[in-house]
């Protein structure tokens, strides 16, 4: 007996044009339809119900199956996802992950691109070509369904088909092998011995039975498949992106006459990021020149900010010290990094001294931020201290954005010494003078206490055995002093206390 959904399994029309397969029109309602029937019965009103019912529009779910993504790891397959996803949204706005696999609906892009045969090849050669720069194998299965879970389906079986009639769903599927299902290892024996090969072979068990013999979510994925069960999907979100750009009327060399314009233009970004709920730690205004290559300036936060105020105070600080080659053109901002918004929490009490400013670390923050972009970022440094006993590399200096705990560098001392220690070192010890068997430094010094001794860095071939005292001067200032333990046993002085 013919099965009267036979032709529900219909080959794509990109698959084999030579076959001579039309290309499958999807209904759509006349629009003349009340043009045609201008009088109608009560008769007329009842057979145009299940008309309309047909022809509404439903989901149309295009599956694109990437099996080579099997041997990639959950991290690399998941980055690879993400760009493919940026791929297919020129096609729809509705993406869906799955493993090994994008689903996006195309329905709603039927009528725009004049076919899904015009889909798929706008699909075909972006994908093939991402997959070419990876280095993997451009080969992809692909399937269309009114389901996620069924376009899945038939996309992993490797028969590419477009069933649109959410009444022939049913048959196709039917004849797909049981390897297509996301089963464990356990599932498929029992399917084994139990003679199920084919879905067809499911529909005839009871619903009961297989939902004890093989759990909730073995019926769930098939009913999902049928349509019979709701099936909520995880969309794409593509990555922020902020680009303002502003035509100059004319050109202008004076930088105190762009700043309006670019304080418009920080309004728009701040805007954007409230709307969505972020903050950035890093953008670029470019000035563009005729002729001349564009001149930028590049604005960075140590705590990331939305702050209209913020932005311009610092963009009004790096043109004070910026001249331009040439008169600008041209505007530009550009953001390069988005940050989650943190928000600041006020305090609920009022302060009760007048005039009190309450300090936090935001303040500090905006301060340090201001002073790079007058002195520059290479100038204001950062003293922390290392896991070294030699005084001379117990502390970094280091860049005040830069991580001490990067490759290269030593580690960050959590411990501190018992014995005192001075921020200010030199960076040559300087002699001192011995007369009369007193230490002298300009005047006399006198011990207060030690020593401590330090013994370190046999290793590298220039020992350091050394007697540490701490000095005092005549004036009252402390002095960190050392006599060498061994060669002529001179005594130097090291830092200075506060």
């Amino acid at each position: 007996m013919k099965d009267p959904d036979s032709e529900a399994q219909l080959p794509l029309p990109w698959i084999a044009p030579e076959s001579g397969a039309q290309i499958i029109q999807l209904p759509a309602r006349p629009k003349n339809l009340a043009k045609q029937r201008p009088s109608k019965t009560a008769t007329d009103e009842a057979s145009a119900k299940p008309i309309a019912k047909h022809n509404k529009s439903k989901s149309l779910w295009y599956a694109l199956y990437l099996p080579q993504f099997r041997e990639l790891d959950s991290a690399q397959q998941k980055k690879y996802l993400d760009q493919l996803a940026g791929h297919m949204q020129s096609v729809s706005s509705t993406v869906s992950f799955h493993p090994q696999a994008l689903i996006c609906e195309i329905r709603s892009s039927l009528k725009y691109f004049a076919g899904i045969d015009v889909i798929h090849q706008k699909l075909q050669k972006l994908i093939e070509e991402q997959l070419q720069q990876w280095g993997l194998a451009d080969n992809f299965f692909y399937a269309a369904s009114p389901t996620v879970s069924g376009s899945l389906l038939l996309a992993r079986s490797g028969n590419n088909v477009l069933v649109y009639r959410p009444e022939n769903l049913r048959s196709a599927l039917g004849q797909l092998s049981t390897d297509v299902l996301d089963l464990n290892k356990e599932q498929r024996r029992r399917l084994l011995n139990m003679g199920i090969r084919h879905l067809r072979d499911i529909w005839r068990l009871p619903s009961d039975g297989l939902r004890k013999r093989f759990g909730s979510n073995f019926v769930n994925q098939l009913n999902k498949a049928l349509g019979k069960a709701a099936e909520p999907t995880q969309n794409y979100i593509p990555p922020p992106a902020f680009v303002a750009y502003y035509d100059l009327p004319y050109e202008i060399e004076n930088l105190d006459r762009l700043l309006p314009i670019a304080d418009e233009l920080l309004a728009q970004l701040c805007d954007f990021l409230r709307r969505r709920d972020l903050s950035t730690s890093s953008l670029v205004l470019s000035l563009f020149h005729e002729k001349r290559d564009s001149t930028e300036v590049n604005i960075r936060l140590r705590m990331a900010s939305r702050s209209q105020q913020h932005l311009t105070l610092l963009l009004e600080t790096h043109f004070d010290k910026l001249s331009i080659p040439a008169p600008a053109v041209a505007i530009k901002i550009e953001v390069k990094k988005f940050d989650a918004f943190f928000a600041k929490n006020d305090s609920l009490l009022q302060d009760e001294a007048p005039g009190y400013t309450s300090y936090s670390d935001s303040n500090l923050n905006q301060f340090m931020e201001q002073l790079q972009a007058r002195l520059g970022e290479n100038h204001v440094k950062s003293v922390s201290s290392a896991t070294q006993h030699c005084p001379e590399h117990a502390s970094l200096q280091l860049d005040y954005k830069e991580n001490p705990n990067r490759e290269g560098r030593a580690a960050i001392s959590t411990e501190v010494s018992a014995n005192p220690r001075p921020l200010w070192l030199l960076q040559e010890p300087k002699q001192l003078n011995i007369n009369k068997g007193r230490l002298f430094y300009r005047k006399p010094i006198t011990i207060v206490s030690g020593p401590e001794r330090i013994e370190t860095h046999w290793w590298s071939g220039v020992d350091v055995c050394r007697d540490y005292y701490v000095a005092r001067e005549h004036s009252g200032s402390r002095l960190w002093i050392y006599r060498e333990k061994s060669g002529k046993r001179n005594w130097f002085l090291h830092g200075f206390f506060a």
